[in-house]
């Protein structure tokens, strides 16, 4: 039988995400099972979540090149001025609390979310709102040496946590490591191609990547604000209903 070999167009890789994400699953092995595995872990991962992330900061902490990029402001949050010196910023501090809120976020949206183009687009996201690249307006600036190093920690944290899991038979749960194993090479590669320059676009390509990043950086932010307003509103009304109550029972 004839050997088939897959046509991959060179350049859609670097122009089309979505192209690309097809393209990277496929080799890995990444597949609709996988997604479909890691939403099937959100009950046992919702509860891991802040276990995760104290983790993640508790790593960060302990070297002066990571917690120094808490010193500057960040993407949705200005950095009070004292908190520019790094000796000031603490796990108690403002900023600190910003990022670990980002991380839930990312965490439960995870096991929770579609896999569809707005949920590949969140993903590209949060590789691009590290970079260095010119074609973005925040001013988080990370090397890829430390988001590559972070990635590959989150991934053992994630992974050995499931590991202890006792919820699903041992099949189940190797198959589930495995999907978020699979996943996490996949965001790496949503951070690395901001990173790795291995073609150079042309100005028209450059263009319309442009566009499309600051269209998606538009959407992300308006999402965060619509969460952060619809929390306010929830602790609003959250006060009313109390409030009500302790007049009824203690008025």
């Amino acid at each position: 039988m004839a050997h088939t070999m897959k046509h991959i167009d060179h350049d859609s890789l670097y122009t089309d995400l979505e192209y690309r994400f097809n393209h990277v699953s496929e080799f890995i092995g990444f597949t609709a099972e996988d997604q479909e595995l890691i939403r099937k872990s959100g009950s046992v991962v919702a509860g891991l979540v802040p276990i995760i992330v104290d983790a993640v900061y508790d790593k960060l902490f302990q070297y002066d090149i990571t917690w120094a990029h808490f010193a500057q402001d960040q993407d949705g949050l200005k950095v009070e001025d004292a908190q520019h010196n790094l000796q000031q910023v603490t796990m108690g501090s403002e900023v600190i609390t910003f990022r670990k809120t980002m991380l839930t976020k990312y965490l439960k949206k995870l096991v929770t979310a579609e896999w569809n183009l707005s949920y590949l687009k969140y993903l590209d996201w949060v590789g691009h709102i590290h970079t260095t690249t010119p074609l973005k307006k925040s001013t988080i600036n990370v090397e890829y040496i430390h988001c590559n190093a972070l990635l590959g920690y989150v991934s053992s944290v994630v992974v050995g946590a499931l590991q202890k899991a006792t919820e699903w038979d041992d099949d189940t749960r190797d198959k589930i490591v495995n999907a978020y194993n699979k996943f996490f090479w996949v965001q790496n590669d949503l951070f690395s191609r901001y990173y790795v320059k291995e073609r150079v676009l042309s100005d028209k390509e450059k263009a319309a990547v442009a566009r499309e990043q600051e269209e998606q950086e538009n959407a992300m932010r308006r999402q965060l604000r619509g969460e952060s307003m619809l929390n306010a509103l929830v602790g609003v009304a959250a006060g009313l209903a109390i409030g009500a109550v302790c007049s009824k029972y203690l008025g």
